[in-house]
């Protein structure tokens, strides 16, 4: 009996700690899954010549064009069923996004089934290939609250003014979030192409765990600066920040000197000019008392 109960605890205590750390476990395995995606895909763009590579990108030009033009991404579908993808041939993935301030780094699949939002981020098939240029808009989809994965979860913590990046054939290019917006899944205006605009929209569900609504986290073009350029700059706005602040400090003594010695001065005026005031005063009172005193003797004088 005793054996049985041991036995019923281990086992309770097991499940219990397998439940507690499947979360953790299982994201870091999804973390190790897209690592190798995202290798795979950076091995296979580093074997392919310039040539393949200006080829891909003339491709996928043409076919936002084509989109741009109003022509159905399924028109890109050819009789011998031949579809854009092909014309980019560089792995499983399409390229990678990362988002430093919430410490994302996916990999980008063609499509928006479960599979691919079980794994990454999907490319929704309607929008601009996420290579770039004028009049484009580019949508990424992602899960949100996925217990194996953790990928859009904290999606809704950026805000405008944060970037992200894409990593495609080889070029990065950086977004600047200029919109965030809250709307209804049927709601899609906000996702199309905008003349003479270079966009990318990142789409996940919204509220956590009830996806009753849709948050789209729109990005602008913007210059892409190489990470250690912007090290660089960071550590120049640092030191003339702590330029600004020595001075401050090394000023601020001075300051307050400066400002007891003025208002000792004007402290001194003020009270300088009071006792002015008040001995104008005494004076005048005391003419008119001998003006009443002289009254009265003259008074006096006439009785006598």
């Amino acid at each position: 009996m005793d054996k049985k109960r041991a036995w019923f605890i281990a086992i309770l205590f097991f499940s219990g700690l397998c439940l507690t750390l499947y979360p953790f476990v299982s994201n870091l395995i999804a973390q190790s899954h897209a690592s190798q995606a995202i290798a795979a895909y950076d091995e296979q763009v580093a074997e392919m010549d310039q040539e393949q590579i200006d080829a891909a990108k003339e491709a996928v030009r043409k076919y936002n064009e084509q989109l741009n033009a109003a022509v159905e991404a399924s028109a890109m579908q050819g009789e011998d069923g031949i579809s854009y993808l092909d014309l980019v041939d560089v792995g499983e993935s399409i390229g990678f996004i990362e988002i430093p301030k919430i410490d994302v780094y996916l990999p980008i699949y063609s499509g928006t089934n479960e599979d691919v939002l079980q794994k990454g981020v999907g490319h929704l098939a309607e929008s601009s290939y996420p290579i770039g240029g004028t009049s484009t808009h580019s949508v990424l989809t992602g899960h949100r609250g996925l217990p194996s994965a953790v990928l859009f979860t904290d999606l809704d913590k950026l805000e405008e003014g944060d970037v992200f990046y894409l990593h495609v054939l080889d070029e990065v290019l950086a977004y600047k979030v200029d919109q965030i917006k809250v709307v209804l899944p049927e709601e899609t205006q906000d996702i199309g192409i905008v003349e003479g605009k270079d966009y990318c929209t990142l789409v996940t569900c919204t509220p956590y765990a009830i996806n009753t609504h849709r948050l789209l986290v729109r990005g602008e073009r913007t210059e892409y600066i190489p990470p250690e350029e912007l090290a660089e700059q960071n550590a120049v706005h640092e030191v003339q920040s702590q330029t600004i602040t020595k001075r401050i400090v090394d000023v601020w003594p001075w300051l307050v000197v400066s400002l007891l010695i003025v208002a000792g001065v004007e402290g001194s005026i003020f009270l300088l000019i009071v006792k002015r005031q008040r001995s104008y005063g005494d004076v005048r009172e005391k003419r008119k008392k001998g003006k009443r005193s002289s009254r009265s003797c003259n008074k006096t004088r006439r009785k006598k």
